[in-house]
């Protein structure tokens, strides 16, 4: 692998992204009524994250970079070996501030400043390595990820649009809100990454009280803005993913899929899971070139076997959900809004119960993760449609440029019409399961 720095974008070609960069924030969903943005700023004030700044002082450092390469000098021996030694150093405080923060929370512990000192001196230690060595990774792991795109026919004579790029930080908070008598994504705020538990419950206690409405205030892993934000204590295969999927956001924000974002509805739906199954493939496919030893094996498409005779069967998280989002569903269709979250209440005990700790189990928690129509709190069949489609493509850069046309179910009905009346070409992948 050649360690020559990645050709530089023409002046030209900067003042279209920076003109352009608005259209790769993400949107919030459809607007609600501006009453209630009243309210929901009100109720946040002094906790909203201030997106306008970072992205000025994103953007600045991103530009600079370009006339200053961080990785400049390493060799591509000494990339990979920074970024697999910043990956496993972010661990590690993250495991340092867990442990901290327990020290200072057992009631039992009659000096936590003494008894945490060791470790937080190490903490400190380790993020200033971190400090200085971030913008490094983040040009590494930028580099990598462009050359998969093109590699994977994901460019234009050699310019992969948009240009990947990232930020390796905390993303803000997100509360989200739902209407109690069904599960919609009112409305999306950004909150600071910084808050606490408590502050988090008290937001969603004011929304109920003050609004009537189901909140849900949760930390993300990644942000589709322009750079992304990406955390990075979740190990490498994670982050490579993460990275890869919230590039796929920038990607479908210059198309008809992107656009349709605003709407809200079965785009943001049809969105999240290209984003979801695209992601994916370009993070196997990375690991793959840059990281082979560290790519984990592909999920077993077959069921678990049954228990043996006698035993109970083992608590199966997506199961679990599944059938929790089935029952709310029906539950609200009927407008039985009170006995749905008295069940999803009793439900959240369970996961609980069972090692996953969920704090809030509401219709705000599925109108979220459900935009996920390929995860276990969706029972949209978006996501089956979705993965059908890419089942059908012939290549990864074919189901985007398809799938970006995309806007509604309809649309998404009559694409995959169009494929299994052309038949399954040369190099598409078998549906595995899949039913109309």
């Amino acid at each position: 692998m050649s360690t020559q720095a990645s050709p530089r974008p023409r002046p030209s070609f900067l003042l279209v992204l920076l003109a352009l960069l608005a259209l790769l924030l993400p949107p919030a969903g459809q607007r609600p009524p501006a009453d209630l943005d009243r309210e929901l700023s009100a109720l946040t004030a002094g906790q909203r994250f201030d997106l306008t700044a970072w992205e000025a002082a994103a953007v600045s450092s991103k530009l600079m970079d370009l006339a200053f390469n961080p990785a400049r000098g390493l060799s591509a021996a000494q990339q990979t070996a920074l970024v697999r030694q910043y990956l496993q150093v972010a661990q590690r405080i993250a495991q340092l501030e867990r442990q901290i923060e327990a020290i200072y929370s057992d009631p039992a512990q009659s000096n936590p400043d003494a008894a945490s000192q060791p470790l937080r001196d190490e903490l400190e230690r380790r993020r200033r390595w971190a400090d200085r060595h971030t913008r490094g990774v983040e040009a590494v792991l930028e580099r990598q990820l462009t050359r998969v795109l093109a590699g994977v026919g994901l460019d234009t004579a050699g310019l992969v649009w948009p240009p990947p790029r990232l930020r390796l930080t905390e993303p803000p908070q997100l509360l989200v809100v739902s209407p109690r008598e069904r599960i919609e994504r009112l409305r999306t705020v950004n909150l600071l990454p910084e808050l606490t538990v408590e502050q988090r419950q008290q937001i969603e206690q004011a929304v109920a009280e003050r609004l009537g409405l189901a909140a849900y205030v949760t930390p993300i892993g990644g942000y589709g803005a322009w750079p992304t934000m990406v955390v990075d204590r979740f190990g490498l295969p994670w982050t490579v993913e993460t990275i890869a999927h919230e590039w796929v956001h920038n990607y479908l924000a210059f198309r008809p899929l992107g656009w349709a974002y605003l709407r809200g509805g079965e785009a943001v739906t049809i969105n999240e899971s290209v984003a979801s199954l695209a992601g994916e493939e370009l993070g196997r496919a990375l690991m793959a070139i840059y990281y082979p030893d560290l790519l984990p094996p592909p999920p077993d498409p077959r069921p678990a076997p049954p228990p043996a005779s006698g035993e109970p069967p083992a608590f199966d998280f997506n199961r679990e959900m599944r059938t929790t989002r089935q029952v709310v569903d029906r539950l609200l269709a009927h407008g039985y809004v009170e006995e749905a979250e008295a069940y999803m209440e009793a439900r959240r005990q369970r996961f609980v119960a069972n090692g996953y700790p969920l704090r809030v189990l509401n219709q705000a928690y599925f109108a979220f993760h459900g935009s996920y129509a390929t995860g276990p709190a969706a029972t949209d069949p978006i996501g089956p449609k979705v993965r059908r489609l890419r089942d059908l493509s012939p290549s990864l850069a074919d189901f985007l440029r398809t799938a970006s046309t995309v806007t509604t179910a309809a649309e998404l009905d009559a694409a995959l019409e169009r494929l299994e009346r052309a038949g399954c070409p040369e190099g598409c992948r078998l549906s595995q399961g899949w039913q109309p």
